[in-house]
């Protein structure tokens, strides 16, 4: 049996104020409605019910009352996908992104419940008959609220200004880790104070300053928020020049291509030593890395020399000789959600160049969900460690 209530206090942790009116009291209500709604059919756990409920409560009350927040999230969808949802196909002719739709709801209560202890579980996979189960209540009471509820003026165009630098400071930091949206991406995270300018959040791992581009389009307000656009890190020269000689060894080495398949230790200290010329000592050929089966090497002109290790039978690449599908098809989709189990501008690469063709669902072997979303995936399981430099 269901126990305990939803209470004010937990509604405003979602909220950039501390003080509730009589729209917040309605939306407190709405989201026990939500809870009382809840099939009974475990899981998810009751806490993350609860969580789920006042997602969803929030949802509506950023559709009815102007926020922008899901507008903001369809339109960069939009932009790097081309449709409005990952997962859930949309028809244009009656999917309006300021009402509420199924389709959204199971979104929401997929991405809630994927991101509860992640490492703890098998990837959720977004077409598991449970969301199904709970979308069909849930989104009947969001269909009849929409209808009634009140605007909460709080809230309406509430990125499109700020009256100081500390009241946009404030803004910046409830959209990076307090809203129904981004708090599901960080919950197993502590950022510090500060880290809301340079790291992404949210179901898309957008940056703060990508988030505003998508809620403020043309305020130039923003624009004169300290670091909230940074300026790119500059090499020192030397280290460019570096970055450069080897990229130039590199590419000479394979014939132009900036990635390089190596079986064994051995492979790789030869290549680090015949063709970088770098040192044959302990400082330079990676001797803790002895134990690894095989090795991808990528190269970049700034960034200079990156490497992968135990990988390569999950890269279907015509130049790998180490692939093996077999292997790829276990394997692949870890890629997607190990944290630093691939580099970034490896990972990036791999995706855009279809070289994953194996990589499905773990539990389900769902092949054309992850194929068809895979940066999507990657995104929202890894955040920075696919984002990030």
């Amino acid at each position: 049996m269901k126990k305990d209530t939803i209470y004010p206090n937990q509604w405003l942790r979602l909220h950039p104020y501390t003080a509730t009116d009589a729209t917040d009291a309605y939306f407190v209500r709405l989201a026990n409605r939500l809870y009382a709604a809840w099939p009974d059919a475990a899981p998810p756990s009751l806490p993350l019910r609860q969580r789920c409920c006042l997602y969803l409560a929030a949802y509506l009350e950023d559709l009815v009352s102007g926020l922008g927040l899901w507008k903001g999230f369809i339109d960069g969808h939009r932009q790097l996908y081309g449709s409005c949802l990952p997962f859930y196909p949309t028809d244009a002719a009656t999917y309006f992104p300021d009402e509420p739709h199924r389709e959204d709801v199971k979104f929401l209560l997929w991405n809630a419940w994927q991101l509860e202890e992640a490492d703890r579980h098998p990837y959720r996979s977004p077409h598991d008959p449970l969301l199904d189960q709970w979308a069909e209540p849930l989104s009947a009471l969001l269909d009849k609220a929409y209808e009634e509820a009140p605007e909460n003026p709080r809230l309406s165009g509430y990125f499109s200004h700020f009256d100081t630098l500390q009241e946009a400071d404030r803004k910046l930091q409830w959209l990076f880790r307090h809203t129904y949206l981004t708090e599901p991406a960080l919950l197993p995270y502590e950022p510090s104070a500060g880290e809301h300018l340079f790291l992404p959040t949210g179901p898309l791992a957008l940056f703060v300053h990508e988030w505003m581009a998508l809620l403020a389009p043309g305020s130039a307000c923003w624009q004169s928020v300290p670091g909230l656009h940074p300026a790119a890190e500059a090499i020192p020269e030397k280290m460019r020049q570096n970055h450069q000689t080897w990229y130039g060894l590199f590419t000479a080495h394979t014939g132009g291509r900036r990635i390089a398949y190596l079986d064994g230790y051995e492979a790789l200290r030869q290549f680090l030593t015949g063709v970088l010329h770098w040192p044959d000592d302990e400082a330079h050929t990676l001797p803790h890395l002895r134990e690894c089966h095989d090795f991808v090497l990528m190269a970049h002109p700034e960034k200079g020399i990156l490497l992968a290790k135990d990988i390569c039978a999950c890269i279907a690449s015509p130049h790998n000789p180490l692939y093996r599908r077999e292997i790829a098809e276990k394997q692949a989709f870890r890629l997607l959600t190990e944290p630093q189990r691939c580099p970034p501008d490896l990972l990036e690469h791999c995706i855009r160049h279809h070289l994953l063709p194996d990589a499905c669902l773990p539990e389900t072997h769902d092949l054309p969900t992850v194929q068809d979303n895979m940066d999507f995936i990657a995104r929202h399981s890894l955040l920075y460690y696919y984002r990030g430099d």
